[in-house]
């Protein structure tokens, strides 16, 4: 018995394995169509991640450049001023608000530790506090956001 451990075939091998049969073990010709399959497939992978970063992040910092005065605030417990998104292209991509984004953003900013608001002694309190308030806001920017494509 032999407890040789043997790696599983790569998607390479399985191909060239494939490959042999139907062109009569040519493996040159098997190697330069395995070539070429790698090759287009990592134009085509490329290509996608370079239209998501385009499309997607490309639109969230164009908003976040243009968002000043149209974005939603907290002023008190009780009272937000909720606007809808001023150009829905990153919501209507991702199905998420970039002001809710950028919520995230800000809360991930105020907990670090490192911070300079840290020092101050209740702090993790106005941490989440702040979690309880902008997570409100979001919920109404949300069912905004909601609204206005159901229309």
């Amino acid at each position: 018995m032999n407890d040789d451990y043997r790696l599983p075939l790569t998607k390479d091998e399985s191909t060239l394995l494939i490959l042999k049969e139907v062109l009569h073990h040519n493996t040159d010709v098997c190697k330069l169509i395995i070539h070429k399959k790698n090759t287009i497939e990592a134009k085509e992978t490329m290509d996608y991640y370079y239209d998501r970063w385009e499309n997607i992040a490309g639109s969230h910092y164009r908003l976040h450049d243009t968002h000043d005065g149209l974005y939603s605030l907290i002023w008190d417990a009780s009272t937000y001023t909720v606007k809808k998104d001023h150009n829905p292209i990153f919501y209507n991509l991702t199905g998420i608000s970039y002001q809710i984004i950028e919520l995230l953003h800000e809360l991930i900013k105020l907990n670090r530790i490192d911070s300079e608001n840290s020092r101050i002694e209740d702090y993790k309190e106005w941490i989440e506090h702040d979690d309880k308030l902008y997570s409100f806001l979001a919920d109404k920017i949300r069912i905004a956001m909601n609204e206005t494509n159901l229309k």
